[in-house]
């Protein structure tokens, strides 16, 4: 069940008084500390898109930052989606408290999934390990991508933003799994992101940041797209953000392999060790 079916339900089964703004309404918690950097997190851009659906369901939407999460004005909305990846929220009384579970499930503990109304898990398999361990019910909810943003590049777009391998992320100022398998390699690399000058040749880093509305144009024109994820978030099924939108896009991927990917794995073509992906 998605999150404004159940928001609906359980709005309907409650009596609510006195409603400060106009109902349904939903405040989603969004974990970037700040709003002035919030455009280099997917997290956000994620965010966004699922409010602008919410909203064309008739729900009124706020959007809130880490600072953001604890103050008055979000106490105001029915419900709550916590993006929860490494922040943790702490689940307010008198309103729908909803988790999407979408990164670093080793940072949960089993007893704040229990002071939700209903977790969803970007990961089939966790869902399904978790489920069995909580009275919470627990759904499996993928990470997902918006057609209307993430599409096929135009035949002069793809000539014109053409590259060999491309990998589009931060460094989070530790050197990233496919790249450090990859390195050194024969082919033309381009590497956007922040951090990487102390971690990469700079003739492998092309630009700090793309815009989320132009990553079509760079996914869709990349004779191979670069994935990996967190060994936490491999182990345990969690598939990143960037294997929806790359696949949007129609780029041919090549990712670390993801515990039980599920009918995506015949999409992405995936590697174990570094021999391997060389050889792909």
């Amino acid at each position: 069940m998605h999150f404004f079916k159940f928001i609906k339900r359980k709005l309907f089964n409650r009596k609510k008084t006195s409603p400060p703004i106009s109902s349904p309404s939903v405040v989603i918690k969004v974990p970037v500390s700040k709003w002035k950097r919030a455009h280099t997190w997917g997290d956000y851009h994620m965010a966004v898109l699922l409010g602008e659906q919410l909203e064309q369901l008739g729900y009124q939407v706020l959007l809130q930052s880490i600072p953001e999460w604890d103050n008055d004005e979000g106490m105001l909305y029915d419900a709550v989606i916590v993006f929860r990846g490494k922040t943790l929220y702490t689940v307010k009384p008198n309103q729908i408290n909803l988790m999407w579970h979408i990164s670093h499930p080793d940072d949960i503990p089993l007893d704040e999934y229990e002071t939700y109304d209903k977790v969803f898990i970007a990961s089939d398999y966790w869902a399904k390990q978790i489920a069995n361990k909580i009275s919470t019910p627990v759904e499996t909810m993928l990470q997902c991508s918006d057609l209307n943003r993430f599409h096929q590049a135009s035949p002069a777009e793809k000539k014109t933003y053409h590259q060999q391998l491309l990998f589009v992320g931060n460094s989070r100022k530790i050197h990233r799994k496919i790249l450090k398998d990859l390195l050194p390699t024969q082919y033309d690399l381009a590497v956007y992101g922040g951090h990487w000058k102390k971690l990469l040749p700079k003739q492998y880093i092309k630009g700090e940041y793309l815009a989320n509305d132009a990553l079509y144009k760079h996914y869709g024109s990349a004779d191979i797209l670069l994935n990996d994820h967190w060994d936490d978030m491999r182990e345990k099924g969690f598939i990143s953000n960037r294997i929806f939108d790359g696949l949007a896009c129609g780029a041919f991927i090549v990712s670390d392999k993801v515990n039980e990917m599920g009918a995506l794995e015949k999409y992405v073509c995936t590697y174990n060790s570094p021999d391997e992906l060389t050889q792909k």
